[in-house]
């Protein structure tokens, strides 16, 4: 009898290990960011970038504060090609959803808290092509973004990876791998100018 009470409490307490990990391991893999590795194709484009803050918000035609709602690998990738075959354009149809609009052009609804953007960056397969080495904004990262409306109506990312910077700081995620000290440094400061400009914190 007390050897049986005894292995039943051994059991129940072995259980409760059990489920304590599997929930610890859960909790840990849903609080990582994506991991997936892709092969990085750069590729030069034109685009008009600006050094100072004053510029790129009055160059800016909707300035919101946000974050993307799905995984990179979740959004539509657009690519398109010539006939024969070589690439014409890419980018990613990003869902964002807006916390606040600090800037916004008179037709634009106040109390909307939705939009599509568009990034320079897309995939195809497990090759990720990014123009002038923008990085993709990261899921449920709440960032001031640049954007600016093109003839199609849609809007998209502006200044490249000096278009959005998140409220959270400066992360892996911020910079290609590849960003020099003095890029880095430059990104900063242009971040802390739009921080301060804005008045903006962790908790916009």
């Amino acid at each position: 009898m007390f050897s049986f009470q005894k292995k039943s409490v051994l059991i129940c307490v072995v259980c409760i290990v059990v489920v304590t990990v599997s929930i610890i391991t859960y909790m840990n893999v849903q609080s990582k960011p994506e991991q997936n590795v892709y092969t990085v194709v750069h590729l030069p484009a034109n685009s008009i970038t600006f050094s100072e803050v004053e510029k790129l918000d009055a160059f800016a035609e909707l300035i919101v504060i946000g974050y993307a709602t799905d995984g990179f690998a979740d959004r539509e990738h657009v690519i398109t090609a010539f006939d024969d075959g070589t690439m014409q354009s890419f980018h990613t149809n990003t869902n964002i959803k807006i916390k606040k609009i600090v800037k916004k052009p008179e037709d634009f609804p106040s109390d909307q808290n939705e939009l599509t953007i568009i990034e320079p960056v897309s995939l195809d397969g497990d090759i990720k092509y990014t123009a002038n080495d923008y990085v993709e904004l990261q899921q449920g990262e709440t960032s001031v973004i640049f954007l600016l409306r093109n003839s199609y109506g849609d809007y998209g990312l502006i200044n490249d990876n000096l278009g959005k910077f998140s409220l959270e700081g400066i992360s892996q995620y911020s910079l290609p791998e590849s960003s020099t000290s003095q890029q880095l440094s430059e990104y900063s400061t242009f971040r802390d100018f739009v921080m301060k400009k804005y008045n903006l914190n962790q908790d916009s």
